[in-house]
């Protein structure tokens, strides 16, 4: 079984639009449906600042980049993006279909 991963947001949540799928006419499917966890709601009331040195990664020094926890990096480097429209929308315009194992999803088919 092949699985392919495509990040959405939902806009009516009566209907999920999925387009330009690499299937066949006739090729039966299971749908399968994460929703990411409620930390999101909590991440879409940050808003970048680069003021505030917490939560801006542009504004510490390459040294004081370096210093900090990679986890702590990550999460700063991920907030910005979220928090910036040019960036998200770059990337919603390369959004693709990527084939993805179920063991990579987590999911044992032995059953």
């Amino acid at each position: 079984m092949l699985a392919y991963r495509q990040h959405l947001t939902v806009k009516n949540p009566q209907h999920l639009l999925l387009s330009n799928l690499p299937l066949k006419v006739g090729q039966q499917v299971e749908v399968l449906i994460l929703v990411k966890e409620e930390i999101v709601e909590e991440n879409a009331n940050f808003k970048a600042d680069k003021n505030n040195p917490t939560n801006n990664p542009t504004h510490y020094s390459e040294a004081e980049w370096d210093n900090l926890e990679p986890e702590l990096r990550r999460e700063l480097e991920t907030q910005y993006i979220l928090n910036n429209p040019i960036l998200m929308e770059q990337i919603k315009e390369k959004s693709e279909w990527v084939k993805i194992s179920p063991e990579q999803l987590g999911i044992d088919l032995k059953d």
